[in-house]
């Protein structure tokens, strides 16, 4: 009788748990909401479809009030007739193409910099706003330092106000500020409109969770994982920078397994692509296999590396946009309390 009492009453506080990040997440899209209706009117359709797209798998419900069948759409923008690089913008493009060939995050750190006043001086337009946009995806690889990191922001903020950019541009710039921790620019309503996309995206993956397979056959379940600080890292045995960050993730593994944390690789490839891989490393952290990318899916993982950070009491405290280093993963660790 006790145990089913006990059980009544987790389910009743799962049941009230549940309740209140629902309306957390309610109150969360009437803010996104008000943020939209501030962001220039021909960014709104593109905003409110990444808010429906946050809310489609949990709240359907309210992802349907963030689109408007009756509403015309938005006029596409005339596509651009191809045009070759000047010559200027081409040596930026052939520069940032030999980024990943350089040795050290100094050396990267450095030719970014460069790159980004070069970036700077071109003549406002799409070619502009193209490279600044493409220099932001590849900054985010290791680490950089704060200055080039900053000077990428800078670059992505000063072609957005020369040239009317995409819903997409501005989400790009609300990472750099929210997970890579940039200066943020002045005021910007369509900027405001993309972070309030992220913040929503995060409501949701707060309650989201996961439950995976690993490859020894054991289910981990991050509600099951309340005590333990929980790296959730998505790779694969293709991808350069995933591998590249693994060997610091095993050391972190190592020494911090017994503060409490747990360490979770997930790949969507088949199995024996997997374990092919891994015989040849000697990575003792659980790997966990996502072969429908549902989890993929529900964490919004749009290219890999990805990590995502857990504390104690499940709550997603820390994300990456991309590898992480030895020294960022422990800024990671130490907003989950783990020192």
């Amino acid at each position: 009788m006790f145990s089913l009492r006990l059980l009544n009453a987790c389910l009743l506080t799962a049941g009230l748990v549940c309740a209140a990040d629902s309306d957390a997440v309610k109150q969360g899209a009437a803010r996104v909401e008000q943020r939209f209706a501030k962001a220039p009117e021909s960014l709104r359709p593109a905003f409110r479809k990444l808010a429906a797209e946050a809310l489609q798998q949990r709240y359907p419900d309210l992802a349907s009030q963030f689109s408007d069948p009756a509403a015309a759409p938005a006029a596409a923008r005339a596509a651009a007739a191809r045009t070759p690089l000047s010559a200027e913008s081409a040596a930026i493009q052939k520069s940032m193409g030999q980024i990943r060939a350089l040795a050290t995050d100094a050396e990267r750190g450095k030719v970014v910099i460069k790159l980004v006043a070069d970036i700077r001086a071109l003549p406002a337009g799409r070619e502009k706003l193209n490279l600044a946009s493409s220099l932001s995806s590849l900054a985010t690889e290791g680490d950089l330092g704060k200055e080039a990191l900053n000077g990428v922001a800078a670059a992505l903020v000063q072609a957005l106000h020369e040239t009317e950019g995409a819903a997409g541009n501005y989400v790009e710039l609300a990472k750099l500020i929210r997970y890579e921790h940039v200066t943020p620019p002045p005021a910007d309503p369509a900027l405001d409109a993309a972070t309030a996309v992220l913040e929503l995206r995060d409501q949701v993956l707060q309650e989201t969770g996961f439950t995976l397979t690993a490859l020894d056959g054991k289910i981990y379940n991050l509600d099951a994982l309340r005590g333990h600080v929980v790296l959730l890292n998505f790779w694969a045995t293709w991808c350069p920078p995933c591998r590249k960050e693994m060997p610091d993730m095993q050391m972190l593994y190592e020494r911090f397994e017994k503060k409490g944390l747990i360490v979770l690789a997930v790949s969507d490839e088949k199995r024996e692509t997997v374990e092919g891989f891994l015989t040849k490393q000697s990575y003792t952290f659980p790997v966990l296999l996502d072969p429908d990318r549902k989890t993929n899916t529900a964490f919004y993982v749009e290219g890999i590396p990805k990590s995502f950070l857990f504390d104690r009491q499940g709550r997603l405290v820390a994300q990456s946009i991309d590898m992480r280093t030895e020294s960022q993963f422990l800024a990671m660790f130490k907003s989950a309390g783990l020192e």
